[in-house]
């Protein structure tokens, strides 16, 4: 049986990813793949146990490393290193995050997420192009020094653990998050079309959904709804007025007029971008059950 040296680059990262709080599974040599010998279930055989990160690599001592990251890492992944320079340029403090070169000139940037956003990102929606997401604990990434026949991943900003990943920009998650919920239909009026109390409605369900928002949580909600109600200026809602219904409601939440002004007025930009698709309005055209029908008929005979 192969044995794998004490020097062996990939064993070590390996071992310094899994002390780090990161799973990890062996790689084919030279592929993406997961070894299919070693880990048959894929990245479900994921592990930081120590004694079977070396019996791995002692069999395959050229094996590549998988990194699974936890459910509040997300990885931006840039296979096109043009989207990688603009989004810096936007959002500068992603120079500060964890961040690994791949053979084509891609980069995988390390982040992490607000514990309100943990679980509603999907790695099939891609919000901004060039960009995909992984970690999320459901997807593995390839990680230095894996080599394939292209070159090596490299880190040009140290890997750290979980905790300690810089938070996803609030902008940027905003950018992420699919935009929340209607507000329940039994605040809708019955007015049809965007008539003003129909925008009015909307817009102070929406004010009332930042205005009871826990601390923690405050900016990247305020940001989604403000995002939600930039949707409304296209039918009519004036934006002075939803930008001061919306600060109005994070200071009562907590936050201070400056830092709530300044997320308002993104998150209304942004949306006015995105027109909300209005439903038609929910009143009943008239009676709806047979009973009703012929009740209505006979009043009308009368």
């Amino acid at each position: 049986m192969r044995t794998a040296q004490p020097h062996s680059s990939a064993l070590v990262a390996a071992q310094a990813y899994a002390a780090m709080g990161y799973r990890v599974l062996p790689l084919a040599p030279g592929e993406k793949r997961p070894h299919g010998g070693l880990v048959p279930r894929g990245l479900k055989e994921a592990s930081r146990d120590p004694a079977t990160l070396e019996a791995w690599w002692r069999v395959c001592p050229k094996c590549g490393v998988g990194i699974l990251a936890p459910d509040p890492v997300l990885v931006l992944d840039f296979d096109d290193p043009e989207a990688w320079e603009r989004l810096k340029e936007e959002h500068p403090t992603l120079l500060e995050a964890p961040r690994a070169r791949t053979p084509r000139g891609g980069v995988h940037v390390y982040l992490c997420l607000p514990p309100e956003a943990v679980g509603r990102l999907s790695a099939s929606v891609r919000a901004i192009p060039g960009v995909d997401l992984r970690g999320l604990g459901r997807s593995y990434l390839v990680a230095p020094p894996t080599t394939l026949p292209t070159g090596a991943y490299v880190w040009e900003v140290p890997l750290r653990r979980p905790e300690e990943l810089p938070p996803v920009p609030a902008p940027l998650l905003a950018r992420l998050l699919p935009p929340p919920p209607p507000p329940p239909r039994s605040v809708w009026t019955p007015e049809g079309g965007t008539s003003p109390k129909r925008l009015q409605a909307l817009l102070q369900a929406y004010a009332a959904q930042v205005a009871r928002t826990p601390e923690g949580q405050r900016h990247n909600t305020l940001i989604r709804y403000a995002v939600a109600a930039g949707g409304l200026l296209p039918h009519g809602l004036d934006p002075r007025e939803a930008e001061e219904a919306l600060v109005a409601a994070a200071m009562s939440a907590g936050l201070p007029e400056a830092e709530a002004r300044a997320a308002a007025r993104w998150g209304l930009e942004v949306g006015a971008s995105r027109p909300l698709a209005l439903e038609p309005s929910l009143a009943p055209s008239g009676p709806r059950t047979y009973r009703a029908r012929v009740y209505a008929r006979m009043r009308r005979w009368a």
